[in-house]
């Protein structure tokens, strides 16, 4: 009977200590899973925050460019009204 006992806590025991393998195996695994997607994650959002500031960037070039285009159109109405005035007093 004993005999018996002592092979029944060693195939308990050998389950169990697979058991707790397997489970530590498992968790540090889901762990660098974890580890992984967080740095995925961070280049990714640190990618877009690139983007965004090069979006924001060339939006206020854009409005830079477009501010001197309105002041150089609105030149350009001054002297076509100065020459339409000229040209309808002299025909």
């Amino acid at each position: 009977m004993t005999h018996q006992v002592a092979l029944d806590v060693a195939q308990t025991s050998t389950i169990a200590v697979t058991a707790i393998v397997l489970a530590v195996i498992t968790v540090a695994g889901l762990i660098g899973t974890s580890i992984y997607r967080a740095r995925y994650a961070a280049a990714r959002e640190e990618g877009y925050r690139v983007l965004a500031e090069r979006g924001a960037d060339s939006a206020q070039a854009t409005a830079g460019e477009l501010k001197g285009v309105r002041d150089e159109l609105g030149e350009v109405r001054q002297r076509l009204a100065a020459l339409e005035k000229l040209l309808s007093q002299i025909g």
